[in-house]
């Protein structure tokens, strides 16, 4: 789901002072021009590739921004979301997907099933490969 956002004069400006202000701090200012962003209409994938953030980065921030203003962005803590209950299985998922009978997100899918017992709907899966570099795996194997 992409969020709008429209900003006011006052609201803009008070962005750009936070990027003038925090220069230093590629944290702040990726948040801020990520908003600043969203009030230009520019889509979560443009962000994304001009940011270098992932999608779902995107809409957090958006959703922050929106229910707290610019103090609820300045205070967001990864720390403070739920982790996923793949990442401790990260690396080996990694060596699933190298494995040469894995060539798809569905293959792979079914092979996390299988050995950690996990079972995961498709298209969460797929953006978590997508995030840590897994598909990236596979679809190298399959253009070889």
């Amino acid at each position: 789901m992409s969020y709008r956002v429209r900003l006011t004069k006052e609201e803009e400006a008070e962005l750009r002072k936070l990027i003038k202000e925090n220069q230093n701090r590629k944290n702040i200012l990726k948040r801020a021009y990520c908003i600043l962003l969203k009030n230009e209409g520019q889509k979560n994938i443009n962000i994304t590739q001009l940011l270098g953030i992932h999608e779902d980065t995107v809409a957090d921030w958006t959703k922050i921004y929106l229910r707290k203003g610019i103090e609820g962005l300045l205070r967001f803590k990864y720390s403070e979301r739920r982790r996923s209950k793949l990442h401790p299985h990260r690396s080996k998922i990694k060596r699933m997907a190298t494995a040469k009978n894995i060539r798809t997100v569905e293959q792979l899918q079914q092979k996390v099933k299988t050995n950690l017992g996990f079972d995961i709907e498709y298209s969460w899966f797929y953006r978590y490969c997508k995030k840590y570099g897994i598909y990236r795996i596979l679809k190298e194997k399959a253009m070889k």
